[in-house]
């Protein structure tokens, strides 16, 4: 039903299982492709061998299971200005690049910190203000524009922005508004402004154990049932 899982984790940063055993989950469950994401404040801080490794892994769980493993990362945005957390040597060893938000990465500078990270401490209890909405689209926007992101991910989920503007971006550079299986509410009262936005889409499961890797069908549901068309969801191959 579905080609890949293209948003996944490891022990090489947050996960709880190792590439190998992300790979023969995704075999198990039929999927020819998986990207392996682990976050870049992991993986490239004092030991800078980390990804080196990973990529290694990667290429011998393909030849084991015989899935296409994809050594990737997911980055985040850290300033006002979309400055991702990796150096441009970084990033030109990087096969597949995830962008995302969250609030533990470090920030670029303190500004930054109050001005983009400091009410996601307290979402739901701090409303964003129309004008950190505006900064943080415009932060968003600045990351698509900068670097050759695949995936946007989990798109309004801690960081606060216009969906729909930012789709809409998406939209003109091919990049794929991912519909995230653990954050699906997040796109609520979203859907709408997501479908007219001419984005395409990528469902993940964000999986941060083995056992949660190519749990995509909740995610396929949803988005149906929410006016998405099965044509634009990349991963999607039919029945």
């Amino acid at each position: 039903m579905f080609v890949g899982d293209y948003h996944t984790h490891t022990r090489y940063s947050d996960g709880k299982g190792s590439v190998l055993e992300n790979a023969a989950m995704a075999k198990a469950r039929g999927l020819t492709e998986l990207a392996i994401t682990d976050h870049c404040f992991h993986l490239f801080g004092r030991r800078k061998d980390k990804f080196r490794r990973l990529t290694i892994e990667c290429a011998e769980a393909k030849r084991l299971t015989g899935v296409n493993v994809i050594a990737g990362v997911e980055a985040d945005v850290i300033s006002l200005e979309g400055d991702i957390d990796l150096t441009p040597q970084q990033l030109a060893e990087v096969e597949y690049l995830v962008v995302g938000f969250h609030k533990f990465a470090p920030p670029k500078s303190v500004s930054d910190f109050f001005k983009m990270y400091f009410v996601t401490y307290f979402n739901g209890l701090i409303p964003t203000s129309a004008a950190a909405k505006a900064r943080n689209t415009a932060a968003v926007i600045a990351a698509l524009e900068r670097y050759p992101v695949k995936v946007l991910a989990h798109l309004g989920h801690s960081l606060k922005v216009n969906v729909g503007e930012v789709a809409r971006v998406c939209a003109e550079r091919g990049v794929l508004v991912e519909i995230n299986a653990k954050h699906l509410r997040d796109f609520k009262g979203e859907w709408q402004a997501l479908n007219e936005s001419g984005a395409n889409f990528i469902l993940s499961s964000d999986a941060h154990r083995p056992s949660e890797v190519g749990a995509l069908e909740k995610a396929f549901q949803t988005a149906v049932e929410e006016g998405i068309s099965p044509h634009r969801i990349v991963n999607y191959r039919g029945e």
